[in-house]
């Protein structure tokens, strides 16, 4: 596997790609010898661009943790319980006093080459 990583980075580099390991595993085949196996993330931005954009919707029925899935997933800290990681996503007054968002909303996030999350501060 190392000589795998290996020739997966000189690949990487070549065409100015980032590569980045995201886990690491040891699986059991029978032998005497660890094995190991990994998945790895190799990303190019385009070079006329500073990130890569997805966009997806979230549907749901009432009550059903969109709003604090997508709290969740643009600040990068999981929900008390108590609905924290929706506040941010509140636009109305109404909203923050019933604690219930009422319109379409979006949120930005980003990742970079490496796939890490960038917050949208000036991309």
């Amino acid at each position: 596997m190392r000589a795998s990583l290996k020739t997966l980075h000189r690949l990487a580099e070549k065409v100015g790609a980032d590569i980045t390991v995201l886990r690491e595993r040891e699986v059991d085949y029978d032998s005497d010898i660890p094995r190991k196996i990994a998945e790895v993330l190799i990303r190019k931005v385009p070079d006329d661009q500073q990130f890569l954009d997805l966009r997806v919707a979230v549907l749901g029925n009432v009550d059903s943790g969109k709003s604090t899935l997508l709290g969740v997933l643009t600040q990068g800290e999981l929900d008390n319980g108590r609905g924290r990681a929706r506040l941010n996503l509140f636009r109305h007054l109404h909203e923050i006093q019933t604690g219930r968002t009422s319109s379409i909303s979006f949120e930005i996030l980003g990742f970079n080459s490496k796939g890490e999350v960038r917050k949208n501060t000036g991309w």
